[in-house]
């Protein structure tokens, strides 16, 4: 295609960059080259659930489920109050069926039930078999069959320009040479100095903590500066609640925990998708306290099951490895959770006033007893009342990051924007390293996966057209 080194050339191997690698060699692109940092190919995409939110799929109507992209896009835009950006949002509904149903063309396997990731109309999550691992190697072996190379262990430093072209990457004094480069480098949430920079809401907890890859300290902010790239969805990401018991990750609270805030107060629906409770939180300051009593947690931990109200399909059923007596008592000892004989009591070791608590476990007992919530309407099937001495008080924050949502913006093509605007020729991005796409509330479990297969295959596809 060119004198270069190679036609197209991607930094970071998770999904974004190995699906813009393959779309990259199914559109011509004879020599392609993928960059790895580490030294395992996956980035954050290999520990994912890998839940891919598609709408109008093949999967969908076997399940007999009329869906399309006009759907998901208006669900998509109002949730998050259009503070994306607007034509990037619709490219990527438009197209994250296609690449729901292209994966399932190259082998990945998907449970037949589809689920709901967050706040949708209609169920539009897609489940791979084998989780976000499945997915990896699928790609990963079918690069491999087209002749795709890689190089691991390593970690880029700078680009390389021409007149204002980018035309490839340098790690230290080694430099190749590219048609054009795809950055797919995933985020940066094991960066403490980027978090606090770049997403503060979750640095500002206090007890932040990533569970993506080793690798994502969001180097392309780094090694993309001198070209000047315009930044996009600044404090965006997903955080999820927890306590300060331990760093075990656990997606959702169980249904039976009622949340109040300083005040006292009830402000949620406990059993919220994620991607919602992340914003509910934030109103509240960024913390709360899971309340409950004796009795309830006795029940919860003979039962055995962790009580969620999502269930993804071949998640087993287990314990929550928080929310049980084992763990309580034993952090009760930390004094990481308050005990008391009344409610009233229990207010003042956590701080709230003690007339609100009490008025709001009266008013939380009543629903369970009635089996309707007047205030928030959580499904009856979780309603337990507070009644039975001791009582308990957890602190919980939103403390889990789950990933970052700020980096560089890209058009509906995947083009990188420099700060003034225009198109930086020669550089594209896709996945977490790609800002304004995820907005300010998460729309559910398949957001951020989706979004690195269809826009790595658009970058693919229009790197290597740019290659041409």
């Amino acid at each position: 295609m060119s004198g270069h080194d190679v036609d197209v050339l991607v930094v970071g191997s998770g999904v974004a960059g190995l699906a813009a690698a393959l779309a990259a060699r199914e559109s011509g692109a004879e020599r392609v080259l993928v960059a790895e940092s580490e030294g395992v190919i996956g980035g954050s995409s290999r520990l994912s659930g890998g839940l891919m939110m598609g709408a109008g799929t093949r999967y969908q109507r076997a399940a007999g489920i009329d869906d399309d992209w006009e759907a998901l896009f208006h669900d998509y835009m109002t949730l998050n109050q259009w503070l994306v950006e607007a034509a990037v949002v619709q490219r990527l509904v438009q197209r994250a069926g296609e690449a729901v149903e292209w994966l399932g063309d190259l082998g990945v396997e998907y449970y037949d039930q589809l689920v709901f990731g967050g706040d949708e109309t209609k169920p539009r999550v897609h489940c791979p078999i084998g989780r976000g691992q499945a997915v990896v190697d699928v790609l990963a072996r079918h690069c491999r069959d087209r002749g795709v190379d890689f190089a691991l262990g390593r970690r880029i430093d700078r680009l390389v320009t021409d007149d204002g072209v980018v035309t490839g990457v340098a790690a230290g004094n080694d430099v190749i040479t590219a048609g054009a480069v795809v950055i797919a480098t995933g985020g940066f949430g094991n960066s403490p100095e980027k978090l606090a920079e770049h997403f503060p809401s979750a640095a500002n907890t206090g007890w932040s903590w990533y569970i993506g890859a080793d690798g994502s300290r969001g180097d392309a902010l780094d090694f993309t500066r001198d070209v000047r790239p315009q930044l996009a969805g600044h404090d965006r990401g997903l955080r999820l609640v927890h306590s300060d018991f331990d760093r075990i990750y656990e997606a959702y609270l169980p249904g039976w925990i009622v949340l109040v805030n300083r005040e006292g107060r009830r402000f949620c629906n406990e059993t919220a998708p994620y991607g919602i409770m992340d914003g509910l939180m934030k109103e509240q300051g960024d913390v709360a306290f899971a309340v409950f009593d004796h009795r309830t947690l006795l029940n919860a931990t003979r039962l055995g099951t962790a009580r969620y109200k999502q269930a993804i399909p071949g998640s087993s059923k287990k314990q929550s490895p928080h929310w049980n007596l084992d763990v309580i008592e034993l952090m009760l000892k930390e004094d990481k959770v308050h005990r008391a004989d009344s409610v009233a009591a229990l207010a003042g070791l956590i701080g709230v006033p003690k007339e609100h608590l009490v008025a709001t476990v009266e008013r939380s007992n009543a629903g369970a007893e009635s089996g309707d919530d007047a205030d928030y309407l959580k499904d009856a099937s979780f309603l337990e009342p507070i009644e039975a001495a001791p009582f308990y008080a957890v602190e919980v924050r939103t403390a889990t990051v789950a990933f970052t949502a700020c980096g560089l913006r890209t058009d509906r093509e995947a083009r990188v924007l420099g700060e003034e605007g225009r198109v930086i020729p020669g550089l594209f991005a896709a996945g977490e390293v790609a800002g304004g796409i995820v907005g300010p509330r998460y729309v559910g479990s398949g957001n951020s996966y989706g979004n690195c297969v269809t826009f790595g295959r658009i970058a693919g596809q229009e790197a290597a057209a740019h290659a041409r």
